[in-house]
């Protein structure tokens, strides 16, 4: 069983890694890539800015795409150092890439805490409420879960600066600078959509196992209601919770580029969104610098689920 799981992690790395570095080098199937950077560097350092004059077509180069694929193959397996192209330079994409990735992978990492956090405790506490007196809470669930990201970045903002004008006391830093980086608000901000969905997908998981017999046999014993939601619902419901919780990193991860504009962050999204078009070797690197955290998060996660809930081959 453990040779088959293992093959079985190995297998989906494998395929994984393949689609990544198949999607990367897309660009240099379908167009002359060379000529069509030449002339975006051309255009960068106003050496031109007419291109009416030049044409181009969607071609099937599958030579260039082979070779670009093999030549970030070696790159990532040789560690050679990659340069990528701005305002005129050649420059090393490492170490200011790993410093970039670094400063929004702390990012990430604390608001997708504060969002179980979050969301766990909201559970519990409208769990522990009668259920004729949950809907208040629900209605709000539905409120906060409509709204778009960057309404609630944008009040979130505005609320600190207006408290800052009629106080004269500014409870979060706004945006980045010079000298230091906004770090609460970004993070409140980029934990409170994940916190929601989280909080709603263990809201309905509770509800459902609050209806099973076990919960009312516990009660009939004389259990106290949040023992029985710590010990035993809540306990049925990681793996719900664990199901949902792949939506709920990739979503966060969606909301990071525009969290890092809007707060003046210059985080690894931005540094992509920049750069990526001039060195499409970027967003290949990004993709794998994504892609082999999250997956070996996962992949201990699963494991680490079906052996302590003995559920063997089953999917989670």
């Amino acid at each position: 069983m453990k040779k088959s799981l293992t093959l079985q992690i190995a297998f989906q790395f494998l395929l994984t890694s393949i689609g990544i570095l198949l999607i990367g080098s897309l660009p240099y199937l379908f167009f002359n890539m060379k000529s069509q950077l030449n002339v975006l560097k051309m255009i960068d350092n106003n050496s031109l800015n007419n291109t009416s004059f030049l044409y181009d077509t969607i071609v099937l180069n599958f030579d260039a795409y082979v070779h670009h694929m093999l030549h970030l193959l070696n790159v990532i397996l040789t560690g050679n150092t990659i340069e990528y192209y701005v305002r005129g330079r050649e420059l090393p994409l490492f170490p200011e890439f790993m410093e970039v990735y670094l400063t929004s992978m702390f990012y990430l990492f604390i608001s997708i805490v504060l969002a179980l956090i979050l969301g766990i405790l909201l559970t519990f506490l409208t769990m522990l409420l009668p259920v004729h007196k949950r809907t208040l809470p629900k209605a709000f669930l539905f409120i906060i879960e409509s709204l778009p990201d960057i309404f609630v970045i944008l009040v979130a903002q505005l609320g600190i600066i207006w408290v800052y004008k009629k106080t004269n006391f500014l409870l979060f830093n706004i945006s980045s600078g010079f000298d230091e980086n906004a770090i609460v608000l970004p993070v409140l901000v980029l934990s409170l959509l994940p916190g929601i969905y989280i909080y709603k997908y263990l809201l309905l998981s509770f509800e459902e196992e609050e209806k099973l017999l076990y919960v009312e046999l516990a009660r009939g014993k004389g259990l106290k209601r949040s023992r029985i939601l710590v010990l035993h619902v809540f306990r049925n419901s990681i793996l719900t919770l664990f199901n949902h919780f792949k939506g709920v990193f990739l979503f966060a991860i969606a909301n990071l580029l525009m969290l890092e504009i809007i707060f003046n962050i210059n985080g690894f999204m931005t540094f992509i969104f920049e750069n990526g078009v001039l060195n499409p070797e970027i967003l290949t690197m990004g993709l794998f610098m994504v892609f082999i955290p999250s997956f070996i998060m996962f992949t201990t996660g699963k494991v680490t689920l079906e052996h302590y809930f003995n559920i063997g081959g089953k999917n989670i």
